[in-house]
């Protein structure tokens, strides 16, 4: 899928590391934006500082389990995600048909 950057974008690249063997989780995160950005020095830095705390909260949370339950809560409670609710991402084709939940990302008028 190729996605196209607006000069104002900064995108949040995750890369899985080592998955055709016995993948354990890790992932490369690097930042991806235009040369000419009219972002700001300070705030592309604030973002850089995001990203690298994305990266190490997943490092802690693999020695610290309990840290990822409470995120993983937080997380549902600010999506409306129920407690039992078990959907994941799901795009399901019937010809030129697809049927998309709302797991589904979507750009323009899908």
């Amino acid at each position: 899928m190729k996605q196209e950057l607006k000069p104002e974008d900064i995108a949040i690249v995750l890369r899985p590391t080592n998955y055709e063997e016995d993948w354990d989780g890790d992932v490369d995160i690097s930042l991806v934006m235009s040369e000419d950005t009219p972002v700001p020095l300070a705030v592309r830095m604030h973002i850089l500082n995001m990203a690298t705390m994305m990266s190490t909260f997943l490092d802690v949370a693999k020695d610290n389990p309990d840290i990822y339950e409470i995120v993983e809560e937080r997380r549902n409670y600010l999506m409306g995600i129920e407690e039992d609710e078990e959907e994941g991402l799901d795009v399901l084709q019937d010809g030129n048909v697809y049927t998309l939940n709302k797991w589904t990302k979507t750009e323009g008028s899908a």
